[in-house]
């Protein structure tokens, strides 16, 4: 009775949001440890070039473009109904998260002296293979967002799934890269692990739907399990599903706009032709200290992303999420364009942490609303697969740009502000994309006005 009795997540909006919240809390912390307080860290200690802040992003990122690929199709296909659909592989995937960190605690400190040009080599496989089991999390997150959070709700849930994460941000750019900084490497994993073991127990002990069992030792309670209602998808269900939802309009169109998302940089996670360069540009070209740069980076920074995933959250649900994405790209990339213009201006400390919140605050706004679009263009069945390859996607754009940074840089002749100006006619591009998603949108919701005006007919 008391099973039967409990809240669900598909029942209760407070458990669902709540509990993918904590997930994308879990999901920022070890990603921000490593690209933004470690890199910073070496930054400022003169011991890491740009070249191998991207090779240390490609290895945490390479999980995210091809293990998505694979880990989607696999939990659409794999179940384990009787506990939930997407619950079990979450669990797991909590599960794996702790079990990597915990085993890379048996190696030496990387930031002692002399570990470092071996510690490298360590941290990448560390950071790829615990982002392996990271992705696995966000696949499942995700497709439990997109099985159980309805169509009006998925902006404004994702304002608050972004903001969580953006803590998740602060807490490891702030707390453990403090930690980082005064006590070592392995100090501030030894923090992380309790961290991570919290937020597991929230999907432990949550169902998923009426019916599911918690744990195997759980007695039956007689009530079917509505997880097990669901179909089972084999992998050539999945293939033509998906080949089905892509073969044209919006939802093909949103290939191109989420490949093309973040090659430009913007949204302040380290990746990007931008955004990998900031602690070489504040730190090094400007002179910053790596504790002045991490207090920005991880205080008023991350609070910028945070009101602005919020934000574009709430102005998503009011005036549409294809109109904010509009208009919220035209501002970020005039906004990346006049930061590049007022280069005159960038050795005053001031006017650049101002220019950055605001720039990061714009294109919160603009994230929120891309995860929102891209959810909402996925077909409930393939949550994990299709929802994959858009995120996938958007990793492998994000990516180019990054890898691609040192380059451009380079044959810029070390100009920063030029790159700046590469990177804001990248991000006007995004309007080509956008404006087919728009109208290809607009040309179905006509399309099922006339059927059904003929069918009243």
């Amino acid at each position: 009775m008391a099973l039967r009795s409990m809240t669900t997540l598909q029942e209760s909006k407070r458990a669902r949001l709540g509990t993918l919240c904590a997930l994308y809390f879990a999901q920022g912390v070890p990603w921000a440890f490593i690209t933004v307080a470690f890199v910073a860290v070496l930054v400022d200690a003169d011991s890491i070039s740009d070249d191998q802040v991207a090779a240390l992003t490609l290895a945490g990122t390479l999980p995210w473009m091809f293990g998505k690929l694979v880990l989607g199709p696999l939990i659409d296909r794999v179940r384990f109904p009787a506990y939930g659909l997407r619950r079990p592989w979450i669990i797991i995937a909590q599960l794996g998260m702790i079990i990597t960190m915990g085993i890379f605690l048996t190696i030496d400190d990387p930031l002692a002296a002399g570990n470092l040009e071996a510690g490298l080599s360590s941290i990448m496989v560390f950071f790829l293979i615990h982002n392996v089991f990271a992705t696995l999390q966000d696949v499942s997150s995700d497709a439990l967002a997109v099985d159980l959070i309805p169509e009006e709700d998925l902006a404004r849930a994702n304002g608050f799934m972004f903001a969580s994460k953006g803590f998740g941000f602060m807490f490891s750019a702030i707390v453990l890269g403090g930690i980082l900084s005064e006590s070592g490497f392995q100090a501030a994993l030894t923090v992380q692990l309790p961290v991570l073991a919290a937020i597991m127990l929230v999907p432990i002990f949550l169902r998923e739907r009426p019916g599911d069992r918690r744990f195997p030792w759980d007695a039956a309670t007689g009530e079917a399990s509505s997880s097990a209602e669901v179909g089972a998808l084999s992998f050539g269900d999945i293939v033509s599903g998906l080949r089905g939802a892509l073969s044209g309009g919006a939802p093909a169109w949103a290939l191109l706009f989420a490949v093309m998302m973040w090659i430009g940089g913007g949204m302040g996670a380290g990746m990007g032709l931008i955004d990998i360069q900031f602690p070489f540009l504040f730190i090094e070209e400007l002179g910053w200290s790596d504790t002045e740069y991490l207090a920005l980076k991880g205080g008023l920074i991350t609070l910028a992303t945070l009101l602005g995933v919020l934000t574009g959250g709430e102005l998503g649900r009011r005036f549409g999420i294809k109109t904010v994405l509009w208009w919220g790209i035209i501002v970020g990339a005039s906004l990346t364009t006049l930061w590049s213009l007022g280069r005159s201006q960038w050795s005053d400390a001031g006017i650049m942490t101002l220019v950055w919140i605001v720039w990061t605050f714009v294109w919160g706004i603009v994230g929120n609303n891309v995860i929102a679009l891209l959810m909402s263009l996925t077909e409930s069945d393939l949550g994990g697969t299709q929802f994959s390859l858009y995120m996938t996607l958007i990793n492998v754009g994000a990516l180019s740009g990054t890898l691609l940074s040192p380059s451009v840089l380079e044959a810029l002749g070390g100009n920063f502000p030029n790159l700046f100006l590469i990177g804001a006619v990248l991000q006007f591009c995004l309007l080509f994309p956008l404006s087919k998603i728009r109208g290809a949108s607009t040309s179905a919701a006509e399309s099922v006005m006339l059927t059904g005006a003929t069918e009243a007919e």
